[in-house]
């Protein structure tokens, strides 16, 4: 892969990444006064938690992806 490739794989990876962070941030929060009154202040419910540790997966596989470039 030459350093142009490169540079476009890297770009479309970044871009990747940022709609994932914004897919996250689209994932309800379960509201501060019940966080802090869980013993383990869970931000999320069990589902959207799944959904944001998949997430969360896929942005480190990408991390991986762009350590490969390099």
């Amino acid at each position: 892969m030459n350093q142009d490739e490169k540079a476009k794989r890297y770009d479309w990876l970044l871009n990747e990444y940022k709609k994932i962070e914004s897919q996250i941030n689209l994932i309800p929060r379960i509201p501060l006064e019940e966080t802090l009154q869980d013993v383990n202040s869970r931000e999320y419910t069990p589902e959207n938690l799944i959904k944001v540790t998949n997430l969360k997966n896929m942005q480190q596989q990408i991390d991986l992806d762009v350590k490969r470039l390099f």
